[in-house]
């Protein structure tokens, strides 16, 4: 029968004692001329299981901490293999999370019973919060689409109606105020026998040639450098200078009276209606400002606005007649036709001159 020692025993029983209280633990040791019997073996397998039973309380100290990059050693203690799949289920799963987070919202989880259940539940939720959010974008972009494109059209409008600057103040400040203009040349159109002819059409057509008479002024005013105020009936006013391109204003929308006579010209060959205009241009002094506080008009004022009208009103079909001032502001860029000096209502006499064209030497 195998004796031991009592104090080994006693050795054995403080190690069993020790380790199910929490307290370290270290290896029986053996002197190396004690015997080789089943005792040595007894002692064997407790220090094994002692390694095995230290690697899988240090990785579960390390798992506890959220870390999951901790190395097991090749024990074939059950407890210890358990840990070993329950790290790599861990990684697998935070594999699948990085995935999720990525923007896969098809990851499943299979391998943790009723932690899978509850985490591809989790997934689904968040697949369809997702989608909502998605479709809310898309529906949120296509309203902000919406609104941009309400707001070209609204600025356009706008900017049909007002120059630049006036309806960026409106914009930003709500508010404008009237500027006076110290040099700016103006020009004034009207149709000869509107009376007349507007009396033989029927309102839509004369309407309809009055729109494609003026979009085609508008046209080559804006092509110029010049800006139209506003029409009132037959009679078209523009003005150059305004834009803060004062330089060469005079010129800026005689080219412009030269090239509408030309397009009326053109469009009368075409036309079995007969439009003409008389045309006058003045320079000097304008104050610009917003008329109204519901319907905002923008429109000019000042004795030259006057003398532009009066000018026009001593022209001829198709022909430009400009005054003194507007023929020193032209220099000598373009062939004049001298008509001398000529009585103008509330004025006196004036010098007057037809505009025939642009010199070659000068062309644009």
């Amino acid at each position: 029968m195998l004796e031991i020692e009592e104090s080994r025993v006693d050795k054995l029983t403080e190690l069993f004692y020790r380790l199910l209280n929490g307290r370290p633990v270290e290896p029986l040791e053996l002197p190396p001329e004690y015997p080789d019997d089943e005792f040595r073996q007894l002692v064997g397998y407790v220090n094994r299981f002692l390694r095995e039973f230290r690697e899988f309380s240090e990785g579960m100290e390390t798992l506890s901490r959220g870390e999951l990059d901790f190395a097991l050693g090749r024990g074939r203690l059950g407890i210890l293999q358990h840990l070993k799949s329950l790290q790599g289920n861990l990684r697998h799963l935070t594999w699948k999370t990085q995935q999720i987070a990525g923007g896969d919202f098809e990851q499943k989880v299979d391998f943790m019973g009723d932690f899978s259940v509850a985490f591809n539940s989790m997934t689904r939720q968040l697949r369809e919060a997702f989608e909502k959010i998605e479709k809310q974008n898309r529906a949120l972009a296509d309203a902000c689409e919406e609104i941009r494109r309400e707001k070209e059209k609204s600025d356009a409008l706008l900017l049909n109606i007002l120059p630049v600057r006036v309806a960026d103040d409106l914009k930003t400040t709500g508010r404008t105020v009237p500027e006076t203009f110290d040099d700016v040349t103006v020009l004034f159109t009207d149709i000869v026998g509107f009376t007349t002819l507007s009396s033989r059409l029927e309102p839509k057509m004369l309407i309809d040639e009055l729109n494609e008479i003026f979009t085609g002024f508008d046209l080559i005013i804006e092509r110029n450098g010049c800006e139209r105020i506003k029409t009132i009936g037959d009679a078209y006013l523009a003005v150059s200078g305004m834009n803060g391109d004062s330089g060469n204003h005079a010129e800026n929308i005689t080219d412009a009276a030269l090239e509408m006579v030309r397009f009326l010209a053109a469009r009368n060959r075409d036309s079995r209606l007969r439009w003409e205009i008389r045309a006058g241009i003045h320079s000097g002094r304008v104050v610009g400002g917003v008329v109204g506080v519901k319907k905002y008009i923008y429109d000019v004022f000042g004795d030259t606005i006057n003398t532009a009208c009066r000018m026009e009103q001593n022209s001829e079909p198709m022909k430009i007649n400009i005054s003194e001032a507007t023929r020193a502001a032209l220099g000598d860029h373009y062939e004049l036709v001298p008509r001398g000096e000529l009585e103008v209502k509330g004025k006196g006499g004036m010098r007057m001159y037809f505009v025939s064209r642009r010199r070659e030497d000068f062309s644009v």
